[in-house]
């Protein structure tokens, strides 16, 4: 089993993704070869009547989720994908542990990921069954797919804030003379980039963000917008319903999720500038009743190009699949989160460190917001 460090140099440095991104799209002119070599290996057939039972994050995600990936991969192979949205490495760690393992496969955070390879929880995937033809380079690892990439986000209410005078950056969005209300922030610090985006809006240039000094960046926050001015949310939906309903006029948020309420009729926004790519892996619970279908729903998801495309097309979010990316007008690729257009503009959050920090940082964290 690969150790921490081990896992560390795979992290995935800022240029390394937007390099992996310039190369799809420079492969586009080839995707006629590219779509035909990739689809040289079909699924699997599987067993009739198997279900693999997936986790993720809820809301239109899920719903996105299921009609883009996991309906075509049913139709497909005839293995069932039942949907839960109770994911978390807590979840999948007492599931391990106990030798009752429910899940097969589980949507983890990157440095959720990291620390569930260094316990020893997950399966080793077996690259036999998943093809990586359609992989990036920095989405394949021993026990994930780093199967998406996305935005962490200022996002306002255009009712209260019109796009013209919206925040162009950290320092703006967090200024409480420009935006007298109180914001929103994501307090889940395993996929939250609050603490990045404080120190950004301190004015430290992207390539000194990390390590990341903890301490400045809740000094910065204590007097910019100021500990009164915040109000937290927990889970992905929950910063639409407080614009929607306005209780807030500005949130920190995700680009996807912005991008789905628009498209159901909500006036909000949000800019790809200044903002934190990160990204999920999907993992397979070590014991994991249905591996094998995990790891053909996995194959599915990396290398069928129809399906793929429809999924970046709807949630505007970058799948792993070389094969979908070929699809994509530059309209759409231009948009996405690893689009070689935003290098210059969004920091690519450090996995490792978080994997390293996260448990402590969580604990100051929790420990400033009850003001000590």
């Amino acid at each position: 089993m690969p150790t921490m460090n081990e896992q560390s140099q795979r992290s995935t440095s800022r240029r390394s993704v937007l390099r992996a991104a310039a190369a799809s799209a420079l492969a586009a002119p080839l995707a006629g070869s590219l779509l035909t070599a990739c689809s040289t290996k079909s699924t699997p057939s599987a067993k009739p009547n198997t279900t693999v039972t997936v986790t993720s994050y809820g809301g239109s995600y899920n719903d996105q989720l299921t009609n883009t990936l996991l309906k075509p991969f049913e139709k497909k192979t005839g293995v069932r994908a039942s949907l839960l949205a109770n994911t978390s490495l807590a979840g999948l760690k007492a599931q391990v542990q106990s030798g009752d393992v429910q899940w097969d496969l589980v949507e983890l955070t990157a440095p959720e990921y990291l620390q569930a390879v260094d316990e020893g929880l997950l399966e080793k995937l077996d690259y036999g069954v998943i093809s990586d033809k359609g992989l990036p380079a920095y989405a394949k690892a021993d026990y994930g797919i780093k199967y998406l990439s996305f935005l962490f986000v200022m996002a306002w209410d255009q009712r209260h804030i019109p796009d013209a005078q919206a925040p162009r950056d950290w320092q703006q969005f967090l200024d409480q003379g420009r935006y007298k209300g109180k914001r929103s922030i994501y307090a889940q610090l395993s996929d939250s980039s609050i603490l990045e985006a404080a120190r950004l809006a301190a004015g430290v240039p992207m390539d000194r963000i990390y390590p990341l000094d903890v301490d400045a960046a809740l000094k910065y926050l204590a007097q910019h917008p100021g500990r009164d001015k915040l109000i937290y949310h927990t889970a992905n939906q929950e910063p639409i319903q407080q614009l929607t309903s306005g209780e807030v006029a500005l949130s920190t948020s995700f680009n996807n999720r912005i991008s789905a309420a628009r498209k159901d009729g909500a006036r909000l926004n949000f800019t790809a500038r200044s903002s934190v790519v990160a990204g999920d892996y999907f993992v397979v619970p070590k014991g994991a009743r249905n591996k094998e279908a995990a790891f053909r729903l996995l194959d599915f998801m990396s290398n069928d190009a129809a399906a793929g495309a429809d999924f970046i097309r709807t949630t505007n979010l970058t799948l792993a699949n070389t094969p979908a990316l070929a699809k994509l007008p530059a309209s759409i690729a231009d948009s996405l989160p690893t689009s070689p257009k935003l290098a210059d503009s969004i920091l690519v959050r450090d996995d490792a460190w978080w994997a390293k920090n996260l448990k402590a940082t969580e604990q100051r964290f929790k420990l400033w917001q009850a003001g000590s």
